[in-house]
């Protein structure tokens, strides 16, 4: 797998960084909690998903 892309939420809590999966394999999303250093999630994405941008948040 290969990172492709970052983005942080607008309230710097969380970076967001897509996993580009590699021919059959699903990409990945992992949610990191920034002050803690530590993964709070990780989202199976659809083949060769790569790139990523925070919309907004409310």
């Amino acid at each position: 797998m290969v990172s492709h892309g970052v983005s942080i939420s607008p309230d710097s809590k969380y970076a967001f960084i897509s996993v580009e999966g590699i021919g059959g394999e699903p990409g990945t999303m992992d949610v990191i909690d920034i002050k803690n250093a530590k993964k709070v999630a990780s989202v199976d994405m659809g083949k060769q998903a790569g790139g990523i941008i925070f919309w907004k948040m409310e």
